[in-house]
């Protein structure tokens, strides 16, 4: 996800002033199910305010009193973005051993779908070895594959199976 993306999921799920909600993307999380955005604590604070106000012209967001809150062509159009990607918020890792290697590359062309797929692995419970190399519980949910399959990532995905073993 871009940062105009960012942004309107974060106001979407977080209702405060600029300055709190720079500070909750610094690294402390904004959201219910503990979920940050990696990566775009690294944005500049001017990176923010042209984006924002961007945002303002399209109509997407106001200011009131300090506080940036999405407007309903703001709700409206993150509605329509976020249908495109489908979310499996659902937690396996409680349930599951880590036991299965997710491994990818997917090319640039297809960046949101590849941003996509990180943020999902992390809400299913996965760690992040690499950018695209992941460890987590097995087995995946199927709503989580059949969205693998309908946004067309399997040619760039690689399975593996994970056991722990003494080594030394």
């Amino acid at each position: 996800m871009g940062l105009t993306d960012d942004i309107l999921t974060i106001l979407f799920s977080y209702h405060d002033g600029y300055r709190l909600m720079r500070r909750k993307l610094s690294g402390a999380s904004p959201f219910s199910d503990g979920r940050i955005y990696r990566g775009f604590e690294d944005a500049s604070d001017s990176a923010i305010r042209v984006t924002l106000s961007r945002l303002k012209k399209r109509g997407f967001v106001e200011n009131k009193k300090g506080i940036w809150r999405l407007t309903k062509a703001g709700r409206g159009y993150f509605a329509n973005k976020i249908s495109l990607f489908p979310t499996h918020s659902e937690k396996t890792a409680k349930r599951n051993p880590k036991s299965i290697v997710i491994s990818f590359d997917v090319p640039e062309i297809h960046k949101k779908k590849r941003d996509w797929l990180r943020a999902e692995l992390l809400c299913l419970g996965f760690e992040m070895l690499q950018k695209s190399l992941w460890l987590g519980p097995a087995p995946l949910p199927e709503q989580f594959v059949e969205s693998l399959r309908k946004l067309q990532l399997f040619p760039y995905i690689k399975f593996f199976e994970a056991k722990e073993a003494e080594i030394i």
